[in-house]
């Protein structure tokens, strides 16, 4: 898309009010600028679909046709949905009406097709005035007109979005946000959509009755297909059950407001019902999580997105300082093995002679603890070299020693040796 489309993104978690004052209220949202102007992006979420609005969006919104069976050959090939607009009047340079065509063809490009039949080097029909406006849908032979009682943008645009719906549309993710939001109520054959001969019968019976029926009465609504073992959890806000399928269902989603009855086969009964009053208008069930724990709650969390987030978000810090131990609880706590030999002696002179359990059970640790893989780490001191008068003072020490009936004391050093080597591996 370099060179045809620039693309930009923006994070609402810093930048709230810009987001607030666009209408965002979940992520991601994808919105589109023409002239100043924002609009909520109508395609597809995937890579192709994005292309292809890049494509779309770079291109002239009008294509100028020479004839009008250019317009029914565009219509089923160059089009998502089947339709497009076609305008043309004499002089193009000149006219009105291409001015403000060009302008409403501008802001609604994204979502819909524009055709120009230029009329320059035809034959002029006696003089009557050849300005119009219809809408061409493929596999629909007449097309429709529109009345230009108002030659306003206003007006033309009005009658554009009103009208760029399928006679009868099968209804996705991509489609149903928008085609439910245009202001009529839309009605639904809910069907299972991999029964394909079942779909084939419902379409069927719902042009019949568009076919049949005054034009009045057929433009009350949208005609859709829709899939009901698909998309079956949100169905359930209706209490649509998948074993009662297919069946008509008519939502007025501005309106917050559904038609439902399983009873019913045949749609002009009942269409005729709901006229009526016989099948009245209910709201959607909002406890749709009230089977579930806490269901309130998913509920609220999900009513409030993305804002439901900020409290989640504190708890987890929260959680996270209450659980992490003190910095001091990080450092070892080492007790020099010599100021403890040092104390034991003072507390065994206090004493008498009794030797202390302490101090057994600490050189008996002392004699058992490090390993050579952790002594091998430590620097050994340099053996001294003994004299013969040390030896003798040596033997003398221990025989003093015995005498006493307690254990022999290591030398200062290996003492200290021992004690060092409980010292964590991440300190050496």
């Amino acid at each position: 898309v370099r060179g045809k489309m620039a693309i930009g993104k923006i994070d609402c978690t810093r930048h709230k009010p810009l987001c607030n004052q666009f209408g965002v209220k979940g992520f991601p949202t994808l919105k589109y600028a023409v002239d100043g102007e924002i609009y909520d992006y109508p395609g597809g979420r995937d890579e192709k679909s994005i292309l292809a609005f890049a494509e779309k969006m770079s291109a002239p919104a009008i294509t100028v046709i020479q004839r009008l069976e250019e317009a029914t050959r565009f219509s089923q090939h160059k089009t998502n949905e089947g339709i497009a607009f076609l305008a043309s009047d004499k002089a193009r340079e000149s006219s009105k009406l291409y001015e403000i065509y060009k302008q409403v063809a501008r802001r609604n490009q994204a979502s819909a097709y524009f055709l120009w039949l230029d009329q320059q080097g035809m034959d002029s029909n006696d003089g009557k005035d050849t300005a119009y406006v219809s809408r061409v849908e493929a596999g629909v032979v007449e097309p429709k007109n529109w009345e230009m009682s108002e030659l306003t943008v206003e007006a033309l645009e009005a009658w554009v979005v009103d009208q760029n719906v399928p006679t009868l549309v099968t209804l996705g993710p991509d489609n149903f946000p928008r085609i439910s939001k245009k202001g009529r109520p839309l009605l639904m054959g809910v069907v299972d959509i991999e029964n394909e001969q079942l779909v084939k019968g419902i379409k069927a019976h719902i042009m019949d009755y568009i076919l049949k029926t005054p034009q009045a009465e057929v433009e009350k609504y949208y005609y859709g297909i829709f899939d009901g073992k698909k998309w079956s959890k949100f169905l359930e806000q209706f209490k649509v059950e998948s074993e009662d399928n297919p069946q008509y269902l008519i939502l007025d989603m501005p309106g917050k407001r559904y038609w439902r009855n399983e009873t019913y086969t045949k749609l002009g009964d009942f269409l005729k019902a709901v006229d009526d009053g016989s099948i009245t208008a209910k709201t959607p069930d909002k406890s749709r999580y009230s089977d579930k724990p806490f269901g309130w709650l998913i509920e609220l969390f999900m009513d409030y997105m993305p804002y439901s987030l900020g409290p989640v978000f504190i708890l987890i810090c929260l959680i996270v300082i209450m659980v992490t131990p003190d910095k001091e609880d990080f450092q070892p706590k080492i007790k020099p093995r010599v100021e403890a030999s040092k104390k034991k002696e003072t507390e065994g002179d206090d004493d008498g002679d009794e030797p202390a359990e302490e101090e057994e059970e600490e050189e008996k640790k002392a004699t058992d603890a490090p390993s050579s893989s952790y002594t091998n780490k430590i620097e050994q001191p340099e053996p001294q070299r003994s004299t013969p008068e040390d030896e003798h003072e040596d033997i003398s020490k221990e025989s003093s020693s015995s005498s006493l009936n307690s254990p022999p004391k290591l030398p200062r050093e290996t003492t200290v040796l021992f004690e060092e080597s409980k010292i964590p591996m991440s300190q050496l």
